[in-house]
């Protein structure tokens, strides 16, 4: 009997822990929201391009765009121009736009429109064989002199690639230095100054190369920060070429890299880039189906989201059953009360959404009264049980058809969801009355359908609860929760509280 015991345990256990494994799964690698009504910011970025154009003259404008793996998931992006053709190219690693038209006269403009979101993203890919090397840039007189002076203590207070990049932002940024001064050649803009720190770095054989990013913040006028990044042979490195700061926030979006300026123009001139930053709330939900419906990757591509909106339907009812049968499980295992079986109290529930539950409590206790009440007049007849039963259950259907009738002529929309009651559970349920009334009696057959009705309502306030359809829709590791808590309750033999409440009277007079 132990052995008996500790196989269920461990089966219990090993499905306990499958379950919460998978749900782990799902919320922490798969990012699935928990609840339904969670949401994520969509950022929605806007880019305008205006410029002036020259008369007569064929004009292509290209600008640089954000690599859609950026760290964050492109769900929609736009060109909108007027009569201009576009063409996305990839050039050293940055993705360029197009624009080109025959002509155009006075001014142009062009807009690029860019929704993301962090939810979902895969971390931006690495160069499969990043820079490591890269040769000494050619300085002579002075400036070889100052920057040989500056990077004699910068590789005295560093370690490795990424303290070396650190200290040199910090030397660069100390204009009290007669060196920087001289390297700056007074301009001390941050542009300027990224620059000379690059050339440190390139003169110390450190690749480094001046990455261009948007901040993610709610603004109608903002424009690109400049920041550096080095490869250090297993991740990129960004720093700050202003304050040192390293690590790139999760707040920026890196829109493109190098030296070269983010719009060049042909036969325009005057040109203007603006941008403005928007955040938008989106529930999570929608979020993925929107992502699955663009072919990208979200959880729904290994979930019953994946399923034809029919079988959805079909499967958030039926994945609701176990845990009605669980709820029923603990009242009469916890509770003591008894029903009649342990499926007939779901099947009842099952019904109630199509009747609610005022109406399916009153249709339920009246045609159960009904059938009762002719099985008791049959009773007299001496019949058999067999023809006794099919007796009542044929006057419950000609009930079920005049309640129909009835409701339906006094324009009662909900008395026509009596013909979907679902017949099996009712004649299920007069039969199983019939049954204890013929062995226990009249009042334990009305006790056991009372047990019944409330056990009915209880699992179906819980099998309609939005929140949890959501979760166990969304999550089907709960089953086998569930499961494994049905096999600990199958050995429990403890007190029940109906039994506290039956056997008080009898601790009272042993008391006396």
């Amino acid at each position: 009997m132990r052995s008996v015991k500790l196989h269920a345990r461990l089966l219990a256990l090993f499905l306990l822990v499958l379950g919460g494994g998978s749900i782990a799964y799902q919320i922490f690698i798969q990012k699935v929201p928990v609840t339904e009504s969670e949401s994520d910011p969509v950022w929605v970025v806007d880019t305008q391009v205006s410029f002036q154009a020259r008369p007569n003259t064929p004009i292509k404008a290209r600008m640089y765009v954000p690599p859609l793996a950026s760290g964050f998931t492109a769900l929609n992006e736009s060109f909108i121009s007027n009569n201009y053709g576009v063409n996305v190219n990839r050039e050293n690693g940055n993705r360029l736009v197009t624009w080109s038209a025959r002509r155009g006269e006075g001014q142009q403009n062009l807009y690029y429109r860019l929704m993301i979101t962090a939810r979902y993203a895969e971390p931006a890919p690495l160069p499969e064989n990043g820079p490591q090397f890269r040769p000494s840039p050619a300085l002579e007189g002075a400036e070889r002199v100052a920057a040989d002076a500056l990077l004699a203590p910068i590789r005295q207070h560093s370690a490795d690639v990424e303290t070396f990049i650190s200290e040199t932002i910090k030397r660069v940024n100390n204009e009290d230095s007669d060196n920087v001064r001289l390297l700056l050649g007074g301009d001390h803009s941050d542009q300027n100054k990224a620059k000379v720190v690059d050339l440190l770095l390139a003169v110390a054989h450190i690749p480094a190369e001046p990455v261009h990013t948007l901040k993610l913040e709610e603004s109608n006028s903002q424009q690109p920060e400049l920041w550096l990044r080095s490869f250090n042979g297993q991740n990129w490195l960004y720093f700050n070429p202003v304050d040192g700061r390293q690590g790139l926030p999760q707040d920026r979006l890196v829109w493109w890299s190098g030296d070269k300026p983010l719009l060049t123009l042909e036969g325009a001139r005057n040109s203007r880039v603006s941008f403005s930053v928007h955040r938008n709330e989106m529930s999570a939900l929608r979020l993925a189906q929107t992502l699955r419906s663009q072919d990208a990757s979200s959880f729904i591509d290994y979930s019953l989201y994946e399923l034809p909106v029919p079988s959805q339907q079909l499967f958030r009812v039926l994945m609701m059953i176990p845990v009605g049968v669980l709820l029923v499980l603990l009242i009469r295992s916890l509770v003591g009360m008894e029903t009649l079986g342990t499926f007939t109290p779901v099947l009842i529930a099952l019904a109630f959404r199509e009747t609610q539950v005022i109406w399916g409590v009153l249709l339920f206790t009246f045609i159960t009264a009904i059938g009762l009440s002719v099985r008791g007049y049959l009773e007299h007849l001496k019949l058999q049980l067999l023809a006794r039963l099919s007796v009542v259950l044929t006057f419950v259907v000609i009930m079920i058809g005049l309640i129909s009738l009835m409701t339906y002529k006094l324009g009662l929309s909900t008395g026509l969801s009596v013909a979907l009651f679902p017949m099996v559970i009712l004649t299920m349920v007069i039969e199983r009355v019939s049954i204890v009334w013929e062995e226990r009696g009249g009042v334990q057959s009305l006790k056991v359908a009372l047990g019944t009705l409330v056990a009915a309502v209880l699992c179906h306030l819980l099998m309609v609860w939005k929140p949890l359809v959501y979760f166990v829709f969304t999550f089907p590791g709960v089953l086998l929760i569930l499961a494994s808590v049905m096999v600990f309750m199958g050995h429990y033999r403890g007190y029940r509280l109906m039994e506290l409440v039956r056997f008080r009277a009898m601790t009272e007079q042993g008391e006396r």
